[in-house]
């Protein structure tokens, strides 16, 4: 390797070399030009940036063969660099995407959303079971209607795997509904009117949990048949455990997550999940895991670098460079507008996402559940 950047060097040497003498040249020739000097320099300029290119261009034809013949004179170092060059890539890659995914969230509170709405001219909607939308009548994944963003996407995506697993394993067809505003404020009628409207559940078992964030109000009622198993003082424990007080600290996100795993463990009389591990912690563990992640990652830029003096992805350590072009000017700017931008409309492709609606199993409510408000 030591050979191969002494060539390389002693390449670069001579072609600036030859930069040097090519400016030394348009210095004289642009000095003996008297008083036409500011009309010819800048063409006396682009003939030699020219000059200079050409050099460019053959210095890095001659400086890639001396690559080419290094790598043919040592195919394991060849072999290896192609790997290790691979691994990098792909590890940075998945630490990049790593640290996204534990980035603490910014979660704006749904009042402060709802305020910004109001002052924005956006009327707040008092939602009932005749607007209230069901995303899961178009896609059968889909068991919560956010239509105010309340939650956020990645809350709502956590708490659809869960109550999938409800519909799945247990036979509960689930359905919940967090809005900002309830009509009446009442999401005890939300729940039996929607329940009911749509007949969510097979065989009577099925499950409403609706929320007025910014009413202070929620609802969970269990179908007929499921009254037995999720009784109206269960109900009214596990809203008291999970839903209030997250919801009084504004954080919707930590308290709808856990109730559905609250929700589904007490269905599947397993342990329930610790009220410790709701609010402060979450942010903390975020933090934690989004500092693990971030140190990792410059761990391995930093061992990359280390193995860039041997391998020499980013340059040659100890290798000259070529002298910059001496005679480049900027471009002037043309007149204005923005170029590039063809008109016409753009094509939105509006071909089948793919997604099947499901259909609801004909259930009916009886009035059993509990409400609660902070």
């Amino acid at each position: 390797m030591a050979e191969y950047i002494e060539k390389i060097n002693n390449l670069t040497l001579q072609y600036n070399d030859a930069i040097t003498a090519l400016q030394e040249s348009y210095d004289m020739e642009s000095s003996s030009q008297g008083m036409f000097e500011h009309l010819l320099s800048s063409n006396l300029k682009r003939q030699y940036s020219k000059k200079y290119e050409a050099l460019a261009r053959e210095y890095q034809g001659k400086k890639k063969a001396i690559f080419e013949q290094y790598k043919k004179e040592h195919p394991e170092w060849t072999k290896a660099r192609k790997i290790w060059g691979w691994l990098f890539y792909i590890g940075f890659m998945c630490a990049i995407v790593c640290c996204s995914a534990a980035m603490p969230s910014s979660e704006e509170p749904a009042s402060a959303v709802a305020s910004q709405a109001v002052s924005n001219g956006q009327e707040a909607i008092a939602w009932n079971a005749e607007n209230i939308p069901i995303p899961f009548l178009q896609d059968s994944t889909q068991y919560v209607s956010n239509p105010d963003h309340v939650l956020t996407q990645a809350t709502v995506d956590r708490m659809n795997v869960t109550l999938k697993r409800l519909d799945n394993e247990l036979g509960v067809q689930p359905l919940v509904i967090v809005v900002n505003y309830i009509e009446n404020d009442d999401p005890f009628r939300l729940a039996q009117d929607v329940g009911n409207k749509y007949g969510v559940g097979y065989g009577n078992k099925g499950l409403m949990v609706v929320v007025g964030y910014l009413d202070h109000s929620i609802n969970i009622s269990p179908g007929r048949a499921l009254e037995a198993d999720l009784t109206d003082a269960e109900c009214h424990r596990l809203e008291q455990t999970y839903a209030v007080p997250a919801m009084r600290a504004e954080m919707p996100d930590s308290a709808m997550y856990y109730l559905t795993e609250a929700l589904y463990s007490t269905l599947k009389k397993k342990e329930l999940p610790q009220m410790s591990n709701l609010t402060a912690d979450t942010e903390e563990e975020e933090l934690t895991l989004f500092g693990i992640t971030f140190l990792a990652l410059l761990a391995w830029c930093v061992f990359y670098l280390f193995k860039n003096r041997k391998y020499h992805w980013l340059g040659m350590v100890g290798a000259a460079s070529l002298m910059a072009n001496p005679f480049y000017e900027a471009p002037h700017s043309s007149g204005g507008g923005f170029g590039g931008f063809s008109g016409g409309g753009g094509h939105f492709g509006g071909g089948g996402g793919g997604f099947s609606g499901g259909s609801f199993g004909g259930g009916s409510f009886g009035g059993g559940g509990a409400t609660s408000r902070w």
